[in-house]
């Protein structure tokens, strides 16, 4: 006799139905009415009523926290509940997009949220990548590096991956799936459950939740762009760890740091304490949240 009432972690989330890992198995779960937003990472409840087809989702547990990005109208899109530790993985090739390791860190500042900077393809040379590196170490961002292919490395991001459960971001073609599979070797077969959802659509485009031992890694789609919602009063200004640090020595408590005279921070760039890179990407995160305000 099936069960008709249990509980689980959402694996995926795709179009009006979820997989949950349940204590037994994996189940599909339809959803209730079009204000259910479930992701992955989210502990649901479900039924299975006599008179459905299927299992359903009766209700969310409280999240810890909520890992969104803002769509191009500046709305907050639910991405992955109830993570412990970001990991944003580059690689030489394709060429680290630096800024959107920016974005990334910034939004898991937001949140609280540990990260770590992965750098793939070891293999390749990692020359060229050591002065951006160097500057994440400096502000406290630890790094590691390693080859998916070769298995350098491997065991130590396994170790540091070892409790909570981690979610892995970065550009297409940085290998975070060979590195998934490199670290959960049964990840592929789970994968193939959501080759299609229930109307016969691709969902290779959906986060995926998997088991590591006693901890949990999620394989977040590889992107070109991202962005966290502004959740926080100065949001941008937060998100950098060395700006929000030096912001308190401006002259003005409202400062921008973009014109505002006495500015500690402007000072900080100019005399090389800040990287004129990062701040430019301050900048960008800042006018992007203005843009939004303005519409």
């Amino acid at each position: 006799m099936k069960d008709t009432t249990g509980s689980g972690v959402v694996l995926a989330s795709y179009g009006r139905g979820v997989l949950v890992q349940t204590a037994t198995g994996t189940l599909r779960c339809s959803l209730k009415g079009r204000k259910q937003r479930i992701v992955c990472g989210d502990r649901v409840s479900w039924t299975h009523e006599p008179a459905n087809d299927g299992a359903s989702v009766d209700s969310i547990a409280p999240r810890r926290n909520l890992i969104e990005r803002i769509d191009s109208r500046g709305r907050p899109e639910p991405v992955a509940a109830n993570i412990d530790r970001l990991c944003i993985v580059v690689a030489p090739e394709p060429a680290p997009d630096w800024f959107l390791v920016d974005r990334y860190w910034a939004g898991a500042e937001l949140k609280d949220i540990e990260t770590l900077l992965v750098i793939n393809k070891l293999d390749l040379g990692v020359d060229a990548l050591r002065a951006d590196m160097q500057t994440y170490a400096r502000l406290g961002l630890r790094c590691h590096e390693l080859s998916s292919n070769s298995g350098r490395g491997l065991a130590e991001l396994r170790a540091l991956l070892e409790n909570g459960v981690t979610m892995l971001v970065g550009q297409s073609g940085v290998g975070k799936s060979s590195l998934v599979n490199a670290l959960v070797p049964e990840a592929a077969a789970q994968t193939s459950e959501l080759t299609r959802d229930a109307e016969g659509r691709h969902t290779t485009t959906t986060a995926r939740w998997y088991r590591l031992g006693n901890a949990a890694v999620v394989d977040a789609p590889g992107v070109r762009d991202f962005a966290p919602p502004a959740s926080l009063v100065r949001a941008a200004e937060r998100g950098f760890v060395e700006i929000h640090a030096r912001a308190a020595a401006c002259r003005f408590n409202d400062c921008r740091h973009l014109e505002e005279p006495g500015c500690a921070v402007r000072a900080a760039v100019g005399d090389g304490a800040i990287a004129a890179r990062r701040y430019e990407s301050y900048r960008r995160l800042f006018r992007l949240y203005e843009k939004f305000e303005e519409s």
